[in-house]
């Protein structure tokens, strides 16, 4: 098998990185945009090879800041890509993460002259390069899943929220409407919330304001 001009006899390591937020009300994507083959002018993830010397942490951070400007997200290893056909230049094998990032700090940091912000649902996958379809699609369902079992919705709100900024969480991401009486009932048995005994005063009906408990990722049964 020959790869381009890249007669390499070891596989290259790299991380790519699924970013998903919220951005006015819909569900969003974080992609880059490559200037040169293959796939010039396609979307691709945020990624790049791994340095020697640094621990997979360090050069997951690196990478994130030099793709995309932001500092900090909620991150989970997702899968490793290996398919020796997946780039024309080389044998890549890919350690692909999922990452979560609130609004106020994605908006803060993000470097818009080299991120593109996608609504999931716009996304026209014959616009995005190398395997990227199949991995968007994969930590999609992946983050789906999660939404049911645990409280990862925490890494994509506010500190403080209504239960109707949760609703609305679950709804854009789920892209579904689910039933307001059922899901607080649900929500409120699992005890993963702590009333703050203050209220949202934004709008001109006050609504009581929770925090999530658990810091770290917990399960239960919530959808």
């Amino acid at each position: 098998m020959t790869k381009g001009i890249f007669n390499l006899s070891i596989p290259v390591p790299a991380i790519d990185i699924v970013i998903f937020t919220i951005y006015k009300d819909k569900f969003c994507i974080l992609l880059t945009k490559k200037s040169d083959d293959p796939f010039k002018w396609k979307f691709v993830l945020p990624g790049g090879i791994l340095m020697s010397g640094y621990s997979l942490e360090e050069n997951f951070d690196r990478i994130l800041l030099e793709k995309t400007g932001i500092k900090w997200v909620y991150k989970e290893q997702l899968y490793t890509f290996w398919d020796p056909d997946r780039d024309t230049r080389w044998h890549a094998i890919s350690i692909i993460y999922y990452a979560l990032v609130r609004n106020e700090s994605f908006l803060q940091d993000i470097d818009l002259t080299k991120v593109h912000i996608i609504e999931y649902d716009s996304l026209n996958f014959k616009d995005v390069g190398f395997d990227h379809e199949k991995i968007i699609k994969y930590a999609k369902q992946r983050l789906d899943w999660k939404l049911e079992y645990t409280n990862i919705s925490k890494n994509i709100l506010p500190d403080y929220f209504t239960l109707s900024n949760l609703q609305k969480v679950y709804e854009i991401i789920l892209g579904k409407t689910i039933d307001k009486r059922n899901f607080r009932k649900k929500i409120l048995s699992t005890k993963i919330l702590k009333d703050t005994w203050t209220q949202d005063k934004s709008s001109n009906r006050p609504a009581r304001l929770y925090e999530f408990i658990d810091k770290d990722l917990k399960i239960m049964d919530i959808l």
